[in-house]
C-alpha cells in the first residue's frame, strides 16, 4: 500500500472516529448507562473463559475481528503490516469493552481491525506461547535438529493450556488463509511470522531479546508452515468425514428398515383382506 493510499485510509478512519464521537455524545445518559464496562484487553484467556466472554472457546472480541477480516481483508495489500489509525483502534477497544454494539466495517476499517487483533495478543498478561513453555520452544530451535523439530514442536504445543492452545490453533488457521492470498496481500508465511512472532511470544528488551525474537519468529513460521500436521487437522477432518459417513449409513439402514416394515405390513394387510373376502 502506497503512502497516498495509507493517508486516505487513515483520513477516512479519522472522519469515522469524529462521527462516532458525535453519536456517543448524542446518546442520552440514561441509555449510555445500559452498557456495562467489561475489560477485555490485558485479561488472561482463562479469565475471559470463566466470565463467559468466548465464542467456541475463542475470546469473543478475537472471534469478531477474525470473522470480519476473513470476509473483508484477506486480499488487502499489507494486511497486518500497515497499522490502523491509533485513535480509531483505541475507540474500537473502548467500544468493545463498553458493551456498545460494534460494526467493524462502519466503526473502523481493515487496518484498524488488524491492529486491534495484534493489540489483544500483545496485551495478554501471559503470552499466547506461555512464558513457562517459551524457553523450551527456543531451546528446541537452538539445537537445530530439523529431524525432530516437528514432532517435538507438536508435543510442546499440546502442553499449552487449553485456552492458549485453542486460540493459537484458531489464529494459525486464519493466518494460513491470509498466506494463501499472498499474491494480492503481499503477506506470505514468513512476513506473517515476522509480524505475529512478537505478538505471540513476549521477549525481554535489549540485544538478547532481539536474538530471542529472531528465533521466535522462525518458530512462528514453522508453526504456520506445518499447521495441518502440528494441529492434526487432517486427522480431525478425516475423523469428521468418517462420522458423517457413519451417520449416512445409519440413515440408510433405518430407511430400509422402515421400508421393509411398511412392505411387510402392507403384505399382511393384503393377506387378511383376501382371507375375509
Amino acid at each position: 500500500m502506497g503512502a497516498g493510499a495509507l493517508a486516505i485510509c487513515q483520513s477516512k478512519a479519522a472522519v469515522r472516529l469524529k462521527e462516532d464521537m458525535k453519536k456517543i455524545v448524542a446518546v442520552p445518559l440514561n441509555e449510555q448507562k445500559d452498557f456495562t464496562y467489561q475489560k477485555l484487553f490485558g485479561v488472561s484467556l482463562q479469565e475471559l473463559e470463566r466470565q463467559g466472554l468466548t465464542e467456541n472457546g475463542i475470546p469473543a472480541v478475537v472471534w469478531n475481528i477474525v470473522e470480519y477480516l476473513t470476509q473483508h481483508g484477506l486480499t488487502q495489500e499489507g494486511l497486518f503490516r500497515v497499522n490502523g489509525n491509533v485513535k480509531v483502534v483505541e475507540q474500537l477497544r473502548l467500544k468493545f469493552e463498553s458493551g456498545v454494539p460494534v460494526e467493524l466495517g462502519k466503526d473502523g476499517d481493515v487496518c484498524s481491525a488488524a491492529s486491534l487483533l495484534k493489540l489483544f495478543l500483545r496485551e495478554l498478561p501471559d503470552s499466547l506461547i506461555t512464558s513457562a513453555l517459551q524457553p523450551r520452544f527456543i531451546q528446541l530451535f537452538q539445537d537445530g535438529r530439523n529431524d525432530v523439530q516437528e514432532s517435538s514442536l507438536r508435543d510442546l504445543i499440546k502442553e499449552l493450556p487449553d485456552t492458549h492452545y485453542c486460540l493459537l490453533k484458531y489464529l494459525c488457521q486464519f493466518l494460513t488463509k491470509v498466506a494463501k492470498h499472498h499474491v494480492q496481500n503481499r503477506m506470505n508465511v514468513h512476513n506473517l511470522a515476522t509480524v505475529f512472532g512478537p505478538n505471540c511470544f513476549h521477549v525481554p528488551p535489549g540485544l538478547e531479546g532481539m536474538k530471542e525474537q529472531d528465533l521466535c519468529n522462525k518458530i512462528m513460521a514453522k508453526i504456520l508452515e506445518n499447521y495441518n500436521t502440528l494441529f492434526e487437522v487432517e486427522y480431525t477432518e478425516n475423523d469428521h468425514l468418517r462420522c458423517e459417513n457413519l451417520a449416512r449409513l445409519i440413515i440408510v439402514k433405518v430407511s430400509n428398515l422402515v421400508f421393509n416394515f411398511q412392505y411387510c405390513y402392507n403384505f399382511g394387510q393384503k393377506i387378511l383382506f383376501n382371507s375375509f373376502s
